[in-house]
């Protein structure tokens, strides 16, 4: 999702959902009830029927709420007027209200030089206006630079950052295969690499002879140039039978990347050279050969030959050797016992509110609570990144995983849409991944969870999601379906709407286990 507004751009980087709301305490509160529900059974239709409301006329905005709204052709407006019985004009045009008040509409902004939205509920006697004001947004169209030739050296860095916590700075950075195109691969900070072309904005950094990829500026500082190619003489692997590791000594940190086809990884590290390495067999343990080529190019790639598909893999440098940990993949017929699942309810802080005021952080922890019970019940060991409405980081909730020893990770969201697009662009269920060892999870989740609540299957989509970046184990990004459109909301809002997202989470997981890797 692309936008002009500076606020959506940056929260792309942590989650897309940037409507303001408030917590919704009662459904945390409720959770033990609901859990009680869910296991007498019972499943929701396509959707819960919307039960009416009736109350006091009002006009409570859940989007926009920051005003002035600065847009460029349209806008989406979602709320609640507090009763069915009312009725919602929008400069003018009559609105679709649910039984419980709640609406969500997409209106084109009006002409003129300060256009403004003119909101009217009437219900009887009763009348409740609201204006709200735009600010017309352009958006200029941003020619691309065109790449400069140059020819120095550059170190990679994080630049100070007084609004992100100390493992967010010592994270690698990500290039990208163009200035604004799509991820390409992690860069360690530190590492040094020569530049061989330049906008006002961005380096082209050569990594081996026809490979290239993009930073910002800001992420470099100048360096001086290696004076050797690093040569790679040894190699050392260790295995045991939760992880094997691959040691090759070099005298100072490279770029790497790391592929998998079925039973073969390719370490690539480039900037190097490699001297005449022998094959290697390996023991009883996850890797049986490995082979070191180097194809004259700039790089030198590692090939290893597993007993089985991995579950995930790190990369790292210690005190001069350059380390790949690969841990083995599941066994299918174990099933889900002793499986280590982090669940995620996604946010505070930020986060969406539906028309009707449910917060999406409150509904995800109130799924994440079912889905563990039903993981445990099948013998997983589920661990939940959070238990209380206290806002919690990106990072953190990486590192509380992975200290628990986590085996996968999802994270559970439900969706809003961006500025400019309607409500219903979002509706379905979306799966997000980073990292190649997480498509297939995030297929079989797409699909489980779509098929439990009744939804479309909106897509599988790699994207840069900040909570997806730093793992070794796979990790996917949740969005079960839209919270701004009335009837989803009130779905999610039924102890048969948690049930089913949570039922399709653990039909996902328990598919991906079962079923053998593809």
């Amino acid at each position: 999702m692309t936008s002009s507004n500076p606020a959506v751009r940056a929260a792309r980087h942590t989650h897309h959902h940037t409507a303001p709301r408030k917590l919704d305490r009662g459904l945390i509160t409720l959770a033990p009830l609901i859990l009680t529900v869910v296991l007498s059974g019972g499943c929701a239709p396509r959707d819960s029927a919307i039960a009416p409301a009736v109350g006091p006329l009002v006009l409570d905005l859940r989007y926009p709420t920051s005003l002035p709204v600065a847009v460029t052709e349209s806008i989406s407006v979602w709320g609640t007027i507090g009763t069915g019985k009312g009725r919602l004009r929008m400069n003018g045009r009559l609105v679709p209200v649910e039984p419980n008040g709640g609406f969500a509409t997409f209106v084109p902004i009006p002409p003129g030089q300060a256009p403004r939205l003119e909101l009217e509920a009437r219900k009887g006697s009763a009348v409740v206006r609201r204006s709200i004001p735009i600010t017309r947004a352009r958006l200029e169209p941003i020619p691309p630079a065109v790449p400069k030739p140059a020819a120095h050296w550059v170190r990679l860095r994080r630049p100070p950052s007084d609004t992100v916590d100390a493992a967010t700075q010592a994270r690698p950075i990500f290039a990208r295969w163009t200035p604004r195109g799509d991820v390409a691969l992690p860069l360690a900070q530190g590492i040094r690499l020569p530049v061989e072309a330049e906008t006002p904005d961005a380096v082209r950094l050569r990594l081996a002879r026809g490979i290239a990829v993009w930073v910002p500026r800001m992420e470099t500082e100048e360096a001086s140039p290696r004076r050797v190619t690093p040569t790679i003489a040894q190699v050392h692997l260790t295995q045991s039978p939760t992880q094997s590791v691959v040691e090759v000594a070099v005298a100072e940190e490279l770029a790497t990347t790391v592929e998998t086809v079925l039973t073969e990884v390719r370490w690539t590290l480039f900037g190097a050279e490699a001297a005449t390495v022998a094959p290697m067999l390996g023991d009883q343990g996850l890797v049986r050969r490995l082979a070191v080529n180097d194809p004259k190019d700039g790089r030198v790639i590692v090939t290893l030959s597993l007993a089985r598909p991995p579950l995930g893999w790190r990369t790292s440098w210690r005190a001069g050797r350059s380390v790949l940990e690969i841990r083995p993949g599941l066994e299918p017929t174990a099933g889900l016992g002793g499986l280590i699942v982090a669940l995620d309810a996604g946010h505070p802080p930020l986060g969406s509110v539906g028309p009707t005021g449910l917060a999406e952080d409150s509904l995800t922890l109130a799924v994440a609570l079912d889905a563990a019970q039903r993981l445990r019940a099948l013998g997983a060991r589920p661990f939940l990144t959070r238990r209380d409405a206290g806002p919690l980081s990106v990072e953190a909730r990486i590192a509380l995983a992975e200290a628990a020893g986590a085996q996968l990770f999802v994270s559970i969201h439900a969706n809003a849409p961006g500025e400019g697009r309607p409500p219903w662009s979002v509706d379905g269920t979306r799966v997000y991944w980073l990292h190649p060892n997480a498509f297939r999870l995030a297929k079989v989740l797409q699909d489980s969870v779509a098929a439990s609540m009744h939804q479309a299957a909106a897509g599988v989509i790699n994207n840069d999601l900040a909570v997806l970046r730093p793992t070794w184990f796979p990790a996917v990004l949740v969005e079960g379906t839209a919270l701004v459109i009335p009837i989803r909301e009130a779905y999610l809002r039924s102890p048969a709407g948690i049930a089913d997202y949570a039922a399709g989470l653990v039909a996902g997981i328990r598919s991906w286990v079962e079923s053998p890797q593809q």
